[in-house]
Order: structure tokens, then C-alpha cells, then sequence
């Protein structure tokens, strides 16, 4: 395959897939190709200099456009039964060539607009307070933020309901009277629990609701190592990967983590594998930058690739995965699920265990599915209940 060719299917692959429609075909003649490159010698691989431009020297060589079926144009699900992906390589894509092709996708997306729009659902499971059996509560957010000063921001949620959260957690929740609402009590220990509620949770879904964020245009757009950034801010931060890691870490090395109970070193590799997620997933920086957020995360070795999975909204994508200390000696394990082709983190799974009170180990999840991130002109759709 020459670099024309290859050149050509990524773009057939590109323009299908800003359609909704996944196109196999350029997606394995490209990871195809990049597969065979990085199993080459370094001293026989030879490429014209259009294909060297193409691919990014050594820097961009695996960046592949691997398609999984995507979001539409708007950030939203395609309708109807999604295709999956099917690759026709000896081996599964490294985890460095799927962030990688997810940096050359995302340097094409839009660079502005009338609102930074990041839409999510969110889904936990917990245990009941008696510890008898595990709940999954799912609750939807919308965050729109103005960057004029003429338009308002708006944050607008919904809680969608609480349910057991397996076949056996349901004949567990029946056993105990099939309530539809918990209140836990406030020294509830967390003991390998994600999280304890501060409220009672409901069974029944709640009403859509949208809260007015009050900072101006010029307030906090997003954070990074633990520090709000306004919008003036976020425009600054670098583009190029070098950089960018340099900014970050700079911005790490504030941050008095000795008494976090963790190894001063880790904790800071952990940190700034964190906020590349976060400048990938929420933060309204240019594509250049949440480019290099990807090519950062490529160069780390605690990520793994897992191959394909379905996100908890259906969607295929490649899953990367790394362990998380949340706590001294407590690790969980998070999985990320990328959409390479659109350079989209579709979602962010976190997993942990625990023990209920008859003593069985049950699994606990908590994810986050991201259904729309980026710029649009489009306007909220605000709900009557506004605070």
C-alpha cells in the first residue's frame, strides 16, 4: 500500500464516519498498514516524504484511524442496529497506536462556537445501607458553557432511577420488602464503597432540572492538578506535546502531596495521567492540545489495550486500561473505551469490590458515558424547574 492509498482510505474512513457510518474497509488497510510499519526494522522501513507528512515521522507513526462506530455529528448515538469493527490484523492495535490514531482524528475537530457542551451519563452501583445487596443508581448531566458574555451557562441534570443491579441483588432487594428509597446513615463506613449518598436515593426518576451557573464568562471553565482555570487560561495552555507535559507538570509540582499516604513520584504520574483524560473528556482546549493530551498518554507505560467492548450505551470501542490508587493500598482498575476514529473517549469505567454482609464479593461499577463533547451553536434545551 502506497501513501496516496493510504492517505485515501483515511479520509474515506474520516468523511463515512462523520455520516455515522463506519468504513471497515479504510480502517483495516490503515491499521494494516501501520501494524506492518512498527514490525519492520527501522533501518528498512522506507516511505515517501507525502507519506512521512501524513503520519507524523516517528512521533505520529501509529496513528491509525481504527472505526468503531461512532457518535453523530452532534455527539449523539446513531439510531438503529451499529455495526461492529472488525480488523483484519494478526494482532489486537497497542494501546499507543489507538491514542495515537485518537490524536490525529481529533486534531479535526471544530475549534469553537457558542457553547463548550459536555453531556454525560453517569451510572454507580453502591449497596443498600444493610449492606444486603447492590443498587445501580443513573443520573444524566449537561454542562453548557457560554463563551460569550452575552449568553448564559447552564448546568442541567436528572436523576434516572435507582434499581438492584443484578438478577441476584433483585431476588435480595424482594427478600427485604422491595423498598423504593434508602437513607443511609451519616457514619456509614465506606469499607471498598465508592462513595456513600448525603441524601436518600429514590427509585423513581426525578424531574429534569437546570441550575444557572453563576460565574460570568470570564469564571472557571474546568480545572487542572486541582486548580480552576478561567476561559483566558484555557486558550493559553500549550499545544505541542513536550510543552504541554512541561506545563503540566509544572503545575503538579505545586502540590503538597506529602501527606497523601502514596509515593510522591507515583502520585504525580498518576495526577498527570489524570488531567490528559480530563483535558480529552471535559476541558474546552484547542484540538491541538487535547491532540497532544492523547500523544502524552501514549507515551505512558501503565496503559494497557484490552481490545474491543460495548460501553454501558451500547457503543463499540477500544478499551485502554490502567490501575488507580484511591486511597493508600486500595486500587481499582479503570477502563477507558475510545473511539480512536473520532478521537471521542466514549466512556470511563471504574471497578471495584466489596463485601456484603453474608460475606459474598460483589463487583461495584462506576462509569462515565459521554455522550456529546465539543463545540456547537446549538442553544440548551432548558427545563421548566430552573434554580
Amino acid at each position: 500500500m502506497n501513501s496516496d492509498q493510504i492517505f485515501k482510505n483515511r479520509a474515506r474512513a474520516l468523511d463515512e464516519d462523520l455520516t455515522g457510518r463506519a468504513s471497515t474497509a479504510g480502517a483495516d488497510a490503515l491499521l494494516a498498514e501501520i501494524v506492518s510499519l512498527e514490525r519492520t526494522p527501522a533501518r528498512r522501513r522506507r516511505m515517501p516524504s507525502s507519506g512521512r507528512a501524513l503520519l507524523g515521522l516517528a512521533a505520529t507513526a501509529a496513528a491509525v484511524a481504527v472505526i468503531a462506530p461512532g457518535m453523530l455529528p452532534d455527539g449523539t448515538p446513531p439510531a438503529g442496529p451499529q455495526p461492529t469493527t472488525s480488523l483484519s490484523v494478526a494482532a489486537e492495535p497497542t494501546a499507543r497506536q489507538i491514542l495515537l490514531a485518537a490524536a490525529v482524528a481529533v486534531e479535526q475537530a471544530r475549534a469553537d462556537g457558542d457553547y463548550w457542551r459536555v453531556r454525560t451519563v453517569s451510572q454507580a452501583m453502591l449497596t443498600d445501607p444493610t449492606r444486603s445487596y447492590v443498587l445501580e443508581e443513573k443520573r444524566s448531566t449537561e454542562q453548557w458553557l457560554a463563551k460569550q458574555p452575552d449568553l448564559r451557562s447552564w448546568r442541567i441534570r436528572q436523576d434516572l432511577g435507582v434499581k438492584p443491579a443484578t438478577a441476584r441483588d433483585e431476588a435480595a432487594w424482594r427478600a427485604a420488602g422491595a423498598p423504593t428509597s434508602w437513607r443511609y446513615p451519616e457514619n456509614m463506613k465506606t469499607e471498598n464503597l465508592f462513595a456513600v449518598p448525603f441524601g436518600p436515593l429514590e427509585a423513581a426518576a426525578g424531574e429534569r432540572t437546570a441550575e444557572q451557573l453563576r460565574g460570568t464568562w470570564k469564571g472557571p471553565v474546568g480545572d487542572l492538578a486541582g486548580k480552576s482555570l478561567t476561559w483566558k487560561e484555557t486558550r493559553a495552555i500549550p499545544g505541542e506535546p513536550e510543552t504541554l507535559r512541561s506545563y503540566l507538570e509544572e503545575r503538579i509540582g505545586r502540590l503538597d502531596l506529602t501527606g497523601s499516604g502514596m509515593d510522591v513520584e507515583e502520585a504525580r504520574a498518576h495526577i498527570l495521567l489524570r488531567d490528559c483524560v480530563d483535558i480529552i473528556s471535559t476541558l474546552p482546549a484547542s484540538p491541538e492540545t487535547r491532540a497532544s493530551a492523547y500523544r502524552i498518554l501514549a507515551s505512558l507505560p501503565a496503559i494497557r489495550a484490552e481490545g474491543e467492548m460495548t460501553d454501558p450505551l451500547g457503543r463499540r470501542g477500544q478499551t485502554l486500561s490502567y490501575q488507580e490508587e484511591i486511597e493508600p493500598g486500595l486500587f481499582s482498575k479503570v477502563r477507558l473505551v475510545v473511539d480512536p476514529s473520532a478521537g471521542l473517549l466514549l466512556a470511563e469505567v471504574r471497578t471495584n469490590t466489596t463485601e456484603l454482609a453474608d460475606g459474598r464479593r460483589a463487583e461495584l461499577r462506576v462509569t462515565t458515558s459521554f455522550q456529546a463533547v465539543g463545540w456547537t451553536d446549538e442553544r440548551p434545551d432548558l427545563p421548566t424547574r430552573r434554580n
